[in-house]
């Protein structure tokens, strides 16, 4: 009787923790992954022209909501995310794809991206005199 109650309690923790892994996460949280580590990369972009002594760019795709970095390579934005991008006209480098360019000096190009879903929304503030970035999630 006793081994019985072990079982079906056995049995019934692992049908809640598959229900859990078997749920796709909220689009909250996929937004909230996808800007962390677009953050993530932008930061690590500035640090590496620090130390290389030389320019460093996030190419952004608007269109296949991507971004690609010498220290991180691709990374991928929210698929159902709507983006805005606010950047200098010479960083345009195309009708889908613009870039944030980081100095020797630890300064950048600056801009401003808002990614939007129906659930979340993410800024992020790029500082054009220090290239610090800052990520918030509203």
């Amino acid at each position: 009787m006793l081994e019985s109650l072990v079982v079906l309690a056995l049995i019934a923790l692992l049908a809640g923790m598959a229900s859990q892994l078997l749920r796709p996460p909220s689009a909250r949280m996929r937004l909230e992954a996808a800007t962390r580590g677009f953050c993530a990369t932008l930061r690590a972009t500035r640090s590496r022209a620090i130390v290389t002594n030389g320019e460093a760019a996030v190419i952004i795709d608007l269109f296949a909501k991507t971004y690609a970095s010498p220290v991180g390579g691709v990374g991928k934005l929210p698929a159902d995310a709507q983006i805005a991008l606010d950047i200098a006209n010479t960083q345009r480098l195309s009708e889908r794809t613009g870039a944030i360019t980081f100095f020797p000096d630890g300064g950048s190009t600056g801009g401003d991206m808002v990614l939007q879903t129906p659930e979340a929304r993410a800024t992020i503030s790029i500082n054009w005199l220090t290239g610090e970035a800052k990520c918030a999630l509203g």
